[in-house]
């Protein structure tokens, strides 16, 4: 696996160098003043030698990702109170498993508490996290940790990793301008705006060298 790993790193270190010669090395090359939304899924843009093309579910794993890391390292985080207390009901492996990454979940914008009858309350949620899929997101991560090699990476990491994938923004998610505009911009004041946590691509650019060639192999 650390094999693999060090591959993945290398491909998206060359990715990222390629991208960085393009000049596209912050969101001050993207034209912010026209992106548009494909697919529900993607956001486009013009750069001055072409077009970007931005997966919105990576971006915002990023973002969420680098929030998390930073959250555990400066025990700072931000969190929204829901309306209503909300009691998760968990299976007893999960709930073993909530009880063992309380800490950690608490210091990324949760806040979770065992009441004296042992429920388990739901009272706040990371502020960049979207209402209406709290106990799913929960859910899944416990079975995301349950799962995860404890060898490879520190619970810290570990946690960053699967609140990033599960509560990011998905693709079908409908984003007005002004989202798409604040997604791009705190994309790249991340520190691996290129790349996921995952080591993925974020974005993809066409250079209008590729356009105009394309067009010419088309004959028009």
């Amino acid at each position: 696996m650390a094999e693999n790993l060090t591959q993945a790193i290398k491909r998206a270190k060359d990715y990222v160098s390629k991208l960085t010669s393009d000049n596209i090395s912050s969101s001050d090359n993207i034209d912010l003043n026209k992106v548009w939304q494909l697919d529900n899924s993607y956001i486009a843009s013009s750069t001055v030698s072409g077009l970007v093309i931005i997966d919105q579910a990576r971006a915002h794993q990023r973002i969420l990702f680098d929030d998390a890391v930073k959250s555990f390292k400066l025990g700072i985080s931000s969190s929204q109170t829901l309306l209503f207390p909300k009691e998760l009901k968990l299976s007893s492996a999960k709930l073993s498993t909530l009880l063992d990454i309380l800490p950690f979940m608490n210091k990324i914008g949760f806040t979770i508490r065992k009441l004296e009858n042992k429920s388990i309350v739901l009272e706040s949620i990371p502020s960049d996290m979207p209402w209406g899929d709290e106990d799913s997101v929960i859910s899944k991560m416990l079975n995301d940790f349950s799962k995860a090699s404890k060898k490879d990476f520190s619970n810290e990491i570990l946690i960053a990793l699967s609140f990033s994938k599960r509560a990011c923004i998905k693709h079908g998610d409908v984003l007005n301008v002004s989202e798409m505009i604040e997604l791009i911009n705190r994309l790249f004041g991340t520190d691996e705006p290129f790349i996921t946590p995952n080591q993925e691509p974020i974005l993809y650019q066409i250079d209008y060298k590729e356009i105009k060639k394309r067009f010419n192999e088309l004959g028009l």
